[in-house]
């Protein structure tokens, strides 16, 4: 009887180990860096990242509230965006730098620079556990 019992633990212990151990389906994530045309972080961009327009052909379904992101940057230039599916998507960042500079007049003079920058990036839904449907982009911007 008492062999019986250690068979019956020895097996639910393996049963568990196989069942948890097993890839979940584990939704993509893009990690994104901004970076100025000098390749200094773009602290305050504006990154909106959303599905191409090839996704919305016909016989494609996107649910555009949860595929369609829109952020800013933190001072190290990045964001990360968290999707549900896969998709194709254009990722569109602006950039607004403010310079002051003194004239010989000693006047301050303040401008706005605008810089921009696109990329189109997939990404897909893998049977991992780990950081596989994490994607790392780079948009420098011009």
């Amino acid at each position: 009887m008492k062999q019986i019992l250690n068979i019956k633990t020895i097996v639910l212990v393996f049963a568990g180990l196989i069942v948890f151990s097993c890839a979940k389906e584990r939704s993509p994530s893009l990690h994104i860096t901004v970076l100025d045309e000098k390749g200094a972080p773009a602290s305050g961009a504006t990154v909106h990242a959303w599905p191409s327009n090839d996704a919305t052909s016909a016989g494609s379904t996107v649910n555009e509230a949860e595929m369609d992101k829109t952020g800013t940057t933190d001072a190290a230039g990045y964001i990360k965006f968290d999707f549900k599916f896969s998709a194709v998507l254009d990722v569109d960042v602006v950039y607004y730098r403010t310079n002051q500079t003194v004239d010989t007049s000693g006047t301050l003079i303040t401008t706005i620079d605008s810089l921009s920058g696109h990329k189109v990036v997939k990404i897909e839904t893998v049977r991992q556990t780990d950081e596989a449907n994490d994607y790392r982009e780079t948009v420098n911007l011009r």
